[in-house]
């Protein structure tokens, strides 16, 4: 086998020009696919990491049934009891508790549907980071329960600004209408339309005020520093609230079955880039097609030589394979070598296109920054060498194929 390989290395190098530009198509090919990976895979961790700040927590506990279907009146009892528990159970964990309401938002000269978030304002802000949104104004206090942060196109639709009243009527609790009076303490922008146009941020004691019930909640939000210990926290969530009865029947949910829209948000666009990586390595492909195949055509005098002392045309065929691995494992080393180097001081500063897209867009009702960080794909960067070699001798199954159907006579003879 190693003889078969240096002979590949050799024939390889009897053209160098033509090696070499075959092989930097697929180390350059294979060096933009690790970069916009890692762009992308930054992008979609960005993105998860957002939507579990500031919609769910790694970890979250909510009235039975709250999941499908999302009624205010599946709560949380005793919800400041349970939180307790819980945070002396993980200390290290942000534990937060949220109240979420539909209802009525009305101004002195209009009305708008609104997605009220009830939250405890200095962990939410620990959290959510929904603070350092602020375009006006300031956020919450955790003693102000008559103050609301709306979403800047909400306070548009209502034409209001700092300081004015805003009056929030709902059904939280049946079919009594209950009402609520604000004032308007901030205003912030995400980015995403759907949260800066129907979102109005609370104080959680306000919220529980129209709602029945001890102690009432929607949700207790656990917020970790790894993501990979949310098998374990999960575990531990679920032990303290089998020991609270008296919080009601309850659901543990870990994060991904909390936001599965997002998740599979994700899982899609990350299947979509895949298929186009697909279209990229058969276009690659048909570069070490061309390269391999003109290699065997002008050595088919020499194959038929070969193969007239006695070497079968199945050894040839794996010498023409292996030339197609020499190109694949070496283009393959080099490409991810420079899509790393491409990628590493983009990991510290920062893919800036909001000159092009603005600060912020919307992906899957989250809101996205425009400053794409990078993260380097462990478990990509590991298939990335056998990606290369696998195009490469894909491709070189054709001009091996020939080689096997060749005959010694006509061989020699040809020109």
């Amino acid at each position: 086998m190693m003889l078969l390989l240096k002979l590949a290395a050799r024939n390889l190098l009897r053209n160098k020009r033509r090696t070499a530009i075959t092989m930097a198509g697929i180390s350059l090919g294979l060096a933009l696919m690790v970069f916009s990976n890692n762009i992308a895979y930054g992008s979609h961790n960005d993105m998860l990491r957002t939507a579990i700040s500031m919609m769910a927590g790694h970890v979250v506990v909510q009235g039975e049934g709250y999941q499908a279907d999302p009624d205010s009146e599946r709560k949380v009892l005793h919800s400041g009891e349970l939180q307790a528990a819980i945070q002396q159970a993980l200390p290290d964990a942000h534990v937060l508790r949220r109240v979420y309401l539909d209802g009525l938002l009305v101004s002195p000269v209009a009305s708008t549907a609104v997605a009220i978030k009830a939250v405890e304002p200095s962990r939410e802000a620990a959290v959510s980071k929904l603070d350092d949104k602020l375009t006006g104004g300031e956020w919450l206090a955790d003693d102000d329960d008559r103050g609301a942060v709306l979403g800047v196109n909400l306070a548009e639709s209502l034409d209001v600004g700092l300081g004015d009243k805003i009056v929030f009527m709902g059904q939280p609790d049946g079919d009594e209408v209950e009402s609520r009076l604000f004032r308007v303490r901030g205003i912030f922008a995400t980015g995403s339309p759907e949260i800066d146009g129907f979102t109005a941020v609370v104080h959680l004691a306000a919220a529980q005020e129209l709602l029945q019930g001890e102690d009432p909640s929607t949700q207790i939000a656990v917020n970790l520093a790894d993501d990979d210990a949310t098998e374990d926290a999960l575990a531990v969530v679920e032990q303290v609230v089998a020991g609270f009865p008296q919080a009601g029947p309850l659901e543990v949910l870990p994060w991904r079955q909390a936001i599965p829209d997002i998740v599979e948000f994700v899982e899609l666009d990350s299947a979509y880039g895949d298929g186009i990586w697909l279209v990229l390595g058969i276009i690659v492909s048909m570069g070490v097609i061309n390269t391999v195949l003109m290699s065997v055509l002008e050595r088919v005098r020499e194959f038929g030589v070969m193969m007239a002392v006695g070497m079968r045309p199945r050894r040839l065929a794996v010498m023409v394979l292996a030339e197609g691995f020499i190109m694949g494992a070496v283009s393959a080393a080099i490409g991810i070598v420079i899509g790393l180097l491409v990628t590493w001081p983009f990991m510290a500063t920062g893919l800036d296109l909001s000159g092009q897209y603005g600060d912020a867009m919307e992906a899957g009702g989250v809101p996205v920054s425009m400053i794409l960080y990078p993260e380097i794909d462990r478990a990509r960067l590991a298939i990335y060498p056998f990606i290369g070699v696998f195009f490469a001798v894909l491709a070189s199954l054709y001009p091996a194929f020939k080689v096997t159907r060749l005959s010694p006579v006509q061989a020699i003879r040809h020109q």
